[in-house]
């Protein structure tokens, strides 16, 4: 079972948050793009940016101009970004528990159950020596998983009688979160309140799909971690992130005409809202070539972006 990527990787790359930045105009190479925005986040690969609007969107560093990923390197950049991700969140349970800690990535990870010499052992610590946020999550998601209510050390001991010599294994999906005790803990999106598993599972299915690509992966997680940090500073913004692909303007000749056509992930699907910049003689010829390359969305929307 893969297991979520190590913190050192997933926010060792000079991930950083703005506190408040001065929008800029970014750019696609060609300039077939151009968008007005601040950079709320960024690492090595992708850049978040917030629009005036308050609308999100990811691009690939290497799909933007030369200008932009050499801002997004510079030290006026660095400097002009207070504000870290270490800050604290608040989350709701499906029971209307509140959670504090921060979402760090996707990841899928195996929870481990066993009795020892009559003590219960889970991720080979003691259930008795856990933080006591770290043991309600954990009394939590057993509760769910095996279907009967385990609420405290006693309850879970009783249970734990039931396993004998034999180790419970429970796969886990959905993000890695880091508590205010410093313990990190897989927690999986049905713990989580309707409102909040819409937002962080956009992005999830995508990060399935490159199991083997840890970059794409990065990105997804990048997204999402930037997704709840906007989501904290205002509950009432909870704009997805709208990915933005800009590889097939480099295809883009002549006086060709330039279409921005807007997908929405097909119902079930958790892939994130997108946006494509193609070039292309029409609207019609622009879907078509859209929709050969991304099969599990709908179209929602066509216009000239420019000529």
């Amino acid at each position: 079972m893969r297991t979520f990527l190590c913190r050192s990787l997933c926010l060792g790359l000079t991930l950083c948050m703005a506190a408040a930045t001065q929008a800029r105009e970014w750019s696609s190479p060609n300039g077939y793009f151009r968008v007005e925005a601040e950079a709320i986040a960024f690492d090595d690969k992708t850049v978040v940016l917030k629009k005036p609007t308050g609308e999100l969107i990811a691009a690939e560093l290497a799909e933007l101009s030369e200008a932009d990923q050499e801002y997004v390197q510079s030290r006026e950049a660095k400097e002009a970004y207070a504000k870290s991700v270490d800050q604290m969140q608040t989350w709701t349970a499906a029971d209307g528990m509140k959670v504090r800690g921060r979402v760090l990535a996707y990841g899928k990870k195996d929870l481990t159950v066993r009795r020892q010499l009559g003590k219960m052992i889970v991720d080979d610590k003691r259930f008795a020596a856990m933080d006591p946020l770290h043991q309600k999550l954990t009394l939590k998601i057993i509760s769910k998983i095996v279907g009967q209510e385990i609420t405290d050390e006693k309850s879970v001991e009783e249970w734990g009688k039931t396993l004998r010599a034999d180790t419970r294994t429970f796969p886990l999906e959905g993000v890695l979160m880091e508590l205010e005790s410093g313990d990190e803990i897989g927690v999986p999106f049905f713990l989580f309140a309707k409102e909040e598993q819409e937002l962080l599972q956009p992005g999830w299915k995508a990060w399935l799909e490159n199991e083997s690509n840890t970059e794409a992966q990065q990105r997804e997680s990048l997204m999402m971690q930037t997704q709840a940090m906007e989501y904290q500073r205002d509950r009432e913004n909870r704009n997805q992130i709208e990915a933005v692909k800009l590889g097939l303007l480099a295809t883009a000749t002549g006086v060709i005409s330039i279409w921005e056509v807007i997908l929405e992930p097909a119902q079930g699907n958790y892939y994130r809202r997108t946006s494509v910049m193609v070039p292309a003689q029409n609207s019609q010829a622009a879907e078509q070539m859209v929709m050969q390359k991304y099969p599990g969305f709908r179209v929602v929307g066509v216009r000239r972006a420019s000529r």
